[in-house]
């Protein structure tokens, strides 16, 4: 029954995010659009859709505020930030100015922050050590909504004519690089919003359901105060508020491991996420205004890159049942550099070679996020306030990124995303080889909680203090299961 369950909140997790890929990603596909719809240029949308970045962080201290404090509502946090997604979305192309705009995407940005977090929690305390399979499944999510926001909104953008140099046209006025092509058919990229708004509040819908059954039929409900758990805790709220701060809590009680980590973890994300959140918000409007794209191709070219994602997340889903996660690790980042590389170097001569790696940095890129967290995992206890730090990191390099490479799209021309993706990359894999250079000779924390158990059987002792996996560990372990 309870391995059931856990199967059930996994799924309804994966469906999450492939919400969350829809509401995040079409940004990039529609980001021509929106430079048309409000007559602006790519700086000032792209500014508007870095706001995502600045909504993270409010939505991750949201999450981290609340993950571990909630029991039983904590899954009630998704379902919040869902609806709240759903709302934005359908709303946005409908506000009057930019300036709305970037609130809209900050709305979308703190539901994003919200359902990672909690997300994320829910899934490593259900599965424990056998976490990263199930963490690669629910991220694989987001890469299906991020395959199928292109091709929902493609319908709905405007057709573009490079054939034509009429900088006069009246549809182009005031858009930059109107002196390439002209406008055939007027985009409607309103519709395509509403769309992956509905779509966004079905994949919801279990969230607004399961949860109230599942705590109806509990047999000792007055007892049930963790959704994921089912375990109380009977740490006083004061204590795990000390805690929650201490980087020594996650970390079996060193300060100084648990601060390293801190900050490996932090810099990792920010430039992973920077740089992938780059790329797929920039490649269709780089494949249009570099390689003169037509709508259509520049759609499934977007398509191209999210489908290899989701292959990547689905193949490290896989991997992570043979593969120990430390060289899964290495040799993901090793080999992403290696396809950033070829994309920089390559891409921009032709359409054949932008096609080529463009699926491949997904393919190579996808797995890097949960396998970061997992790796993490394997060395701290990943809490809620580390996925904090997470997701805070995660929106601080989405908004940098995107907002730094605006600016250099439109004063430096198209190829400025490839050499910005090229720092991205290099820096992702200098970082994680730093990680596991220092913490290779250190077991898996898994693996020393396991012995420590097995010399409490052996000589009836009590287990050391250093030998335990962190203070959240022993609070949860303190009670069975009604």
């Amino acid at each position: 029954m309870e391995n059931r369950h856990k199967k059930i909140v996994t799924v309804m997790l994966i469906l999450a995010w492939v919400s969350m890929g829809l509401y995040m990603e079409i940004g990039g596909p529609t980001m021509l659009d929106l430079r048309i719809h409000f007559n602006s240029n790519s700086e000032e949308i792209a500014r508007s859709v870095s706001a995502q970045g600045i909504g993270i962080f409010v939505g991750a201290l949201i999450g981290g505020i609340f993950v571990d404090m909630l029991g039983t509502w904590k899954i009630l946090l998704v379902t919040g930030a869902q609806l709240l997604a759903t709302f934005t979305i359908v709303s946005m192309p409908y506000v009057g100015s930019l300036s709305v705009l970037w609130f809209m995407f900050f709305l979308l940005g703190s539901t994003a922050g919200i359902v990672n977090v909690s997300g994320q929690r829910i899934i490593l305390e259900m599965w424990k050590e056998k976490a990263p399979s199930p963490m690669h499944a629910t991220h694989m999510g987001f890469g299906i909504g991020a395959v199928a926001a292109p091709l929902i909104a493609n319908p709905f953008l405007a057709v573009l004519d490079f054939s034509q140099n009429n900088a006069t046209a009246e549809g182009n006025k005031g858009v930059p690089n109107s002196e390439s092509y002209v406008i055939v058919e007027e985009t409607r990229v309103q519709y395509a919003y509403v769309t992956i708004g509905l779509v966004s509040l079905m994949l919801s819908s279990p969230f607004l359901i399961y949860p109230f059954i599942k705590c109806c039929f509990m047999k000792d409900r007055d007892q049930y105060v963790s959704f994921d758990t089912g375990k109380p805790s009977k740490i006083s709220k004061l204590n795990k508020l000390i805690d929650t701060i201490n980087p020594a809590t996650y970390a079996g009680g060193s300060f100084k491991f648990g601060a390293f980590v801190f900050i490996m973890v932090a810099l990792y994300f920010l430039n992973l996420v920077g740089g992938e959140q780059l790329f797929g918000n920039f490649i269709r409007t780089f494949s249009v205004d570099e390689l003169h794209f037509p709508r259509n191709e520049a759609s499934y070219l977007d398509t191209a890159y999210w489908g290899s994602f989701t292959i990547g997340r689905f193949l490290g889903a896989v991997l992570s049942h043979f593969v120990h996660i430390r060289t899964l690790l290495l040799a993901d980042v090793s080999l992403n550099l290696l396809a950033v590389t070829l994309l920089d170097v390559f891409s921009a001569r032709n359409k054949a070679l932008l096609w080529t790696f463009t699926a491949l940095v997904g393919f190579l890129v996808a797995p890097l996020f949960p396998a970061g967290i997992s790796y993490a995992n394997t060395q701290i206890e990943v809490g809620g306030m580390v996925l904090t730090l997470i997701v805070f990191m995660v929106g601080l390099g989405h908004m940098l990124y995107i907002w730094i490479e605006g600016a250099l799209y439109q004063n430096y021309g198209p190829r400025t995303t490839l050499y910005t993706l090229q720092v991205s990359a290099t820096s992702v894999f200098v970082i994680a080889v730093i990680f596991v250079a220092f913490t290779y000779k250190r077991e898996d924390r898994f693996k020393r909680l396991g012995d420590a158990e097995m010399e409490v059987t052996r000589i009836g002792s009590a287990v050391p203090t250093e030998m335990r996996y962190t203070k959240l560990d022993e609070q949860s372990t303190q009670s069975e299961d009604y």
